[in-house]
């Protein structure tokens, strides 16, 4: 791994001096939701001449420069914690890994806790995708960074137990695979941990999933059957708390790839277009999308 720029270190400092503590003293999520969407805006960049459009659903389809329009679709699920983020706040990174892997991104909109509780976003996500498949258009790969790469990982068991025609490959960044762990022994364990303060951790589990088991393997995919999945590359930062469940995956799956990056925050990608660690992640999972896609 290279050495991080100046730039790449600026960023890791706002994780962990300016983000942190705001998710660990910011209770209400929904102003934690708008803090979000402005510093995202501030911090990522789309890439030149992509064009966006917004469905009635509030989802985006993002087909970046010299990408066909009915190229195929990277269907890109976005984190938050289940509680914040949308498909505007992690358009950049998804139109950034659309077009190193010359394909179209598709970012669906689903309903977040604490207004909605699982299993709303799941069933979202399904939706979207059921639609997508109705109108012709099956994704070519399913990703999604935390809470998204969770919902990634729900619905790529979703389409096995049906026997459905799968995507050809998963890009999943820093996955949550098990939501039973305690918070704080997670952070314990990960004393380098740049962003997700326990606290945050903690209040995410009590939005989401109210007086609901998180052992239940249709919440915590870890905890579930994980054979017979597409191909998976997961990135992660080598020290973040959710690294541990990076590892696990792989182990569980039959196929995938655990790719650790030291010294960068859970989901440093989210800086595409700005950050130069976040642009050089983002070519590897293109690299193994186009790959498999093809």
């Amino acid at each position: 791994m290279s050495t991080l720029t100046a730039t790449d270190r600026f960023w890791c400092a706002m994780a962990r001096w300016v983000d942190r503590p705001v998710l660990r003293l910011v209770a209400n999520q929904r102003a934690l939701r708008m803090v979000f969407e402005m510093s995202t805006r501030m911090g990522s960049a789309l890439p030149r001449g992509a064009t966006v459009i917004r469905d009635r659903t509030d989802s985006l389809t993002i087909t970046p420069q010299g990408v066909a329009k009915d190229a195929p679709l990277i269907f890109y699920i976005h984190g938050g914690g289940f509680t914040i983020g949308s498909p505007r706040t992690h358009a950049a990174l998804a139109g950034h890994l659309a077009a190193k892997a010359g394909l179209r991104a598709y970012l669906p909109r689903y309903r977040l806790a604490p207004e909605h509780a699982f299993p709303a976003a799941r069933d979202d996500v399904i939706a979207r995708y059921e639609a997508l498949c109705a109108a012709g258009n099956p994704p070519v790969a399913l990703c999604g960074d935390s809470a998204g790469g969770c919902l990634a990982l729900q619905l790529a068991q979703y389409i096995r137990d049906r026997g459905r025609s799968a995507p050809a490959a998963l890009g999943l960044i820093a996955p949550v695979g098990d939501l039973s762990d305690d918070p704080a022994q997670r952070s314990a364990i990960a004393p380098d941990e740049m962003l997700i303060p326990p606290e945050w951790a903690a209040r995410i589990l009590d939005a989401y999933l109210p007086g609901m088991d998180p052992a239940d393997p249709a919440v915590s995919p870890l905890l579930g059957d994980l054979t017979g999945l597409p191909p998976a590359l997961i990135q992660a930062g080598a020290e973040e708390a959710l690294a541990s469940d990076a590892a696990r995956l792989a182990e569980a799956m039959d196929h995938a790839t655990v790719d650790l990056w030291p010294g960068l925050p859970h989901v440093w990608h989210i800086h595409a277009g700005r950050g130069p660690a976040a642009n050089r992640a983002l070519a590897q999972m293109a690299a193994f999308l186009s790959e498999k896609a093809a």
